[in-house]
Parts: C-alpha cells; structure tokens; sequence
C-alpha cells in the first residue's frame, strides 16, 4: 500500500514563533509529502525566505528556504497507508496546484477566523493546515472531527492512524530509513 507523509515543524521565523506564543502547540506547520525522503514535499507558506508575504501554495525543499536555515528546529514525520486511489488522487492534486500555484494563496484572514473558532471556506485560500486536511479528506484518506479549516497543525500529531517515523531535529528528517522503528 502506498504512503503518504506529513512534516510537523516549528522553525523560528516571527510568524511561527508568534502562533506557538499564542497557540502554545509544539508544531506550528505542517507539509504533505508524496515521498519518506521528503523531495516531493508541497504547503502553503512563503514564497521568499526573507518575507512572510506574499504567502501560497509552495513546494518546499527541506535543506533550502527557511527549512534550510533552521535545521535544529523541532520537527515530527508521520506516515499515513492509503489506498492507491487516495494516493493518485492526493499526487494529482498536488501536481495541478503546483502547475497553477500562483492561483492559490495563503489564508490570512483564515488564521484569525480559525484563531477564533470560526469554520471558513475561501476559494483557493488555505492554511497550511487547512491545506492539509483538506487534501487527506477529499482523497477519503483521513476524517477529521470537525471542520478542515479548524485543524491546526499540531492536530495531526496525534491523529489515528497516522505513525511516527521520525521526531528531532529538522535537518534530518529525510535520513531516517524507511524501515525506522516508531518513536513516541
């Protein structure tokens, strides 16, 4: 069966350490892999480094970007089996929303209306989060408990049946083998 992967991370950057400040949640980002090696890795986030703004849909590169300059920052990999059909659905999204991912943009205003408990559906705005979720639940992957838009990253840390493969420092969560043991 097919896997699909998350990355939960918290680098340093103001826009992380200010949702942690307010959220406490250890992991205040989150990312869908097609891959255990991370290479086929795809949020929504920034789009330079140096600027939150302007913020969408990204493919990230782990050693690249900010995830580059924060290699010790926390980080959790978790794996998710899914059906083929659910992972050729999710590889299809994926690859549609990178062709067009200048369509796309990041949420804003959603932060706040999920900061508040408010469910919300933006045409192509998203969270990271809410990217995420979204996703899993249109492939039939993963239900959540409540509404996509209310699921904050550290939520998928212990969302059954996702599985640790990986927790510790950003930097080397592609070079655990395939074959790691769960840590937890």
């Amino acid at each position: 069966m097919p896997k699909i992967y998350l990355l939960l991370s918290r680098t340093d950057t103001f826009f992380a350490r200010a949702m942690h400040g307010i959220t406490k949640n250890r992991y205040t980002h989150v990312s869908i892999a097609l891959d255990r090696e991370l290479t086929q890795m795809y949020s929504f986030a920034r789009r330079y480094e140096n600027s939150p703004l302007p913020a969408g849909f990204i493919r990230e590169h782990l050693h690249q970007g900010v995830y580059g300059r924060c290699n010790n920052a926390d980080s959790l990999v978790m794996e998710l089996t899914v059906s083929e059909e659910a992972y050729r659905f999710i590889a299809d999204r994926l690859m549609k929303m990178e062709q067009h991912q200048y369509k796309y943009s990041y949420d804003l205003f959603g932060v706040m209306l999920s900061a508040l408990g408010i469910a919300h559906q933006r045409k192509d705005k998203y969270i990271c989060s809410q990217f995420v979720a979204q996703t899993l639940q249109d492939a039939g992957a993963l239900t959540f408990p409540r509404h996509v838009s209310l699921i904050r990253p550290q939520d998928f840390a212990s969302a059954y049946p996702l599985k640790v493969v990986y927790q510790g420092p950003l930097g080397f969560a592609d070079r655990v083998s395939k074959d790691t043991a769960d840590i937890a």
